[in-house]
């Protein structure tokens, strides 16, 4: 069947999941037409009340942006003594020996700073007009951001490129953003905390150079609020190290304008409605910090607001049974890790959150845990840009699900949920995390909210972890970070990922990779006539999505289904996954039409392991031996695209970590299909 007898586009094609980069176009209105694309995207996820308070918020863009840039413009500050945070001052200080901690002192000391695999130029903090080339910088271009010269909310961050093209346009935003999150004050708030007097020479440095090229509201640092939101928890860690007086009276005097700087603009412009997702979580969290930080009926008003949506933000984006809305892990961990700061924060000022916040923290260290295989990794389901709430150190954390489950387990004494395994952090201190690891449980767990089934248990010798998706896309009308991962399963054996997710390459610069690494063709699931069963619009919008249910459940298996393929082909897509005594059986089906249709059951595999194709099927292994094998339906076609092949033969890629791409093993199995069930069946070693 081709495209024009379905009514695909280029859209739903595997040519298109699979297409390499391509060049933006160079003419004058590529910019233009990419903003509108992505405007027109976002309209068709509003309501009326949305519409409504987006036009508001453009009303008051635009008055903000003919405010003067500049710190003469902002109230004058107080010299007073800061508010004291001993209990976090000591936490800082028990965690300033960690091997993450002395490692990033070490290399901020030697002025490399190292993000997404890129490297920055050496800074020279001490001079305040040379902080441009540092703050500024593109490295994925060379070029620089805008700065104090141009309003922040008349800053283009989306019309941006993965690599130079040729067109002056600078490269994707996370790349400026991440050093202007200001977490190397982190490791050295730490080392402060423990009477390290260069770390506090360096940590001043750093603020003041921020403040002398980034003077509020001008240039890309003052363009989103949770990116300011990030820069205020760094500054409460600088502020609780330092002590009421460790800054001079004149420092204190910038750092409460910097701080309230921060605040007034998150809250003029709020997350709601289709945005309130983990945006929203930061905002809280830091209208919290700054209501702590500062004094007055201001500041009282910042706290207020931040308490509150902090409070009810819990309880909507972690569901009943802990799952996170949002349908990402590494999401769910940030927002998580937010929210407990905020109940460490509160704690300790005398004020506690409500008890509703831990409870659902609780819940969602539970469904968390379960995620996780022996080894404290845990499949990398829906985005994953690698944020941090608190960062020990300036390279990649692969354990940051189980680290921040293990924080939450301290924070609400619950020892039984620490992971089995995590790596050392200075989140442990601030949140008491259990020092022992507990093993994962044997058996299966169904989460019915959020739409999972995982496996844990040992076959055949052999520890295997399996996770069922039969849940929705994601959160709210935009579900921005959520994968077309309806009824897609991922597998680890003996802690060796072999079915895995695309993950997430780039996010506004990504362009038609980043829609293509969104959809379904590019997960463990199954396609019909080479179609997605739903549509990315932009980056962070869908056109059309399908959000799976469970429907069914015995002890032996359960099913999901859903209905992304009924308005083209008349079907839904059923799937039953089980144990079986070998491994697994993955069935699929598609009811509602009297004739078969020609589908693709697609597998994902870790370009690390070995592959090899036999009469009983495609086997995987790695230095250990065999650890599973693949037996295609009866009747079914198998095509294997080596990773080793995928550049030159059309095969796939994944992201193994934010702004990287690498081939992947690719199992295709074709043929056709209609109410009968066609099993693929998974043996484990």
């Amino acid at each position: 069947m081709h495209d024009s007898d379905t009514g695909v586009g280029e859209f739903g094609t595997r040519a298109f999941a699979q297409q390499q980069p391509t060049v933006v176009s160079t003419r004058q209105g590529g910019a233009r037409a990419a903003r509108l694309a992505w405007y027109l995207g976002r309209l068709r996820s509003m309501g009326p009340a949305e519409i409504v308070h987006r036009l508001g918020e453009a009303a008051r863009k635009r008055a903000w942006t003919r405010r003067p840039i500049g710190w003469d413009a902002l109230p004058p500050g107080d010299p007073s003594p800061l508010p004291d945070f001993p209990n976090l001052r000591r936490a800082l200080a028990a965690g300033s020996e960690l091997p993450g901690v002395r490692r990033s002192l070490a290399e901020i000391g030697a002025g490399h700073f190292h993000h997404f695999g890129r490297d920055w130029p050496v800074p020279d903090f001490a001079d305040p007009d040379a902080g441009a080339s540092f703050w500024l910088h593109d490295p994925v271009t060379g070029g620089s951001w805008p700065g104090a010269e141009t309003a922040a909310l008349k800053v283009d961050v989306r019309s941006t490129v993965e690599a130079p093209d040729g067109t002056g346009r600078l490269g994707d935003v996370k790349f400026v953003w991440e050093p202007g999150r200001l977490q190397m004050l982190h490791p050295l708030a730490a080392a402060w905390a423990a009477g390290d007097a260069h770390a506090a020479r360096d940590a001043r440095a750093i603020v003041a150079s921020f403040m002398a090229t980034n003077p509020p509201y001008g240039g890309v640092h003052w363009f989103s609020g949770i990116e300011m939101a990030l820069r205020l928890v760094g500054l409460l860690l600088v502020a609780a190290a330092a002590g009421p007086e460790g800054l001079p009276p004149g420092e204190r005097v910038a750092f409460r304008r910097l701080v309230a700087a921060h605040a007034r603009a998150i809250a003029a412009f709020p997350s709601l409605h289709s945005s309130a997702n983990n945006h929203r979580i930061a905002e809280g969290l830091g209208l919290l910090v700054a209501g702590l930080v500062l004094a007055g009926p201001e500041a009282e008003g910042w706290e207020g607001e931040g308490r509150a949506i902090l409070e009810g933000e819990a309880e909507r984006q972690i569901l009943a049974d802990g799952v996170g809305a949002e349908q990402s892990l590494s999401y769910q961990a940030w927002t998580m890790e937010m929210l407990g700061l905020g109940v460490v924060l509160a704690r300790e000022a005398g004020r506690p959150l409500g008890p509703a916040v831990s409870g659902r923290l609780a819940r969602g260290a539970g469904f968390l845990r379960a995620m996780l295989d022996g080894t404290g990794r845990c499949p990398a389901i829906g985005d994953d840009d690698e944020g941090r709430i608190l960062s020990d150190g300036l390279g990649p954390e692969p354990r940051y699900v189980a680290s921040v489950t293990a924080a939450i387990a301290g924070l609400v004494n619950r020892p039984d949920l620490a992971p089995p395994a995590r790596d050392p952090h200075l989140r442990d201190a601030i949140f008491a995390a259990p020092a022992e690891a507990r093993p994962v449980d044997a058996g299966r767990r169904i989460f019915r909210d959020g739409g999972y089934t995982i496996w844990h248990g040992r076959v055949s010798g052999r520890a295997a972890h399996l996770v069922f998706d039969h849940g929705p896309i994601g959160y709210l009308g935009l579900a921005a970070h959520g994968h077309a991962d309806a009824l897609a399963v991922w597998l680890s054996v003996e802690g060796r990922p072999v079915l895995i997710d695309a993950g997430t390459y780039l996010y506004h610069a990504g362009a038609r990779r980043r829609v293509a690494m969104r959809e379904s063709l590019a997960h463990n699931t199954l396609s019909v006539a080479g179609a997605s069963h739903s549509l990315a619009s932009a980056g962070f919008h869908w056109a059309s999505r399908a959000d799976a249910r469970l429907v069914a459940e015995t002890d032996e298996a359960v099913t999901g289904a859903h209905e992304g393929y009924r308005r083209r082909f008349g079907v839904t897509h059923r799937r039953r996954v089980g144990r079986t005594p070998e491994g697994f059986v993955v069935a699929d089906a598609l009811s509602g039409s009297e004739r078969a249709h020609a589908v693709e059951i697609r597998f994902l595999i870790h370009p690390g392991l070995a592959v090899s194709a036999t009469d009983e099927g495609v086997a995987f292994g790695d230095a250990s031996g065999l650890l599973c094998r693949f037996v295609p339906p009866s009747g079914f076609e198998t095509r294997l695209v080596p990773a080793g092949r995928a550049d030159r033969d059309g095969g796939a890629v994944y992201a193994p970590r934010f702004g990287h791409l690498a081939a992947a093993h690719e199992l295709v199995l074709c043929g056709t299909l209609g109410g009968e069930e066609a099993e693929t069946r998974i043996s484990i070693g």
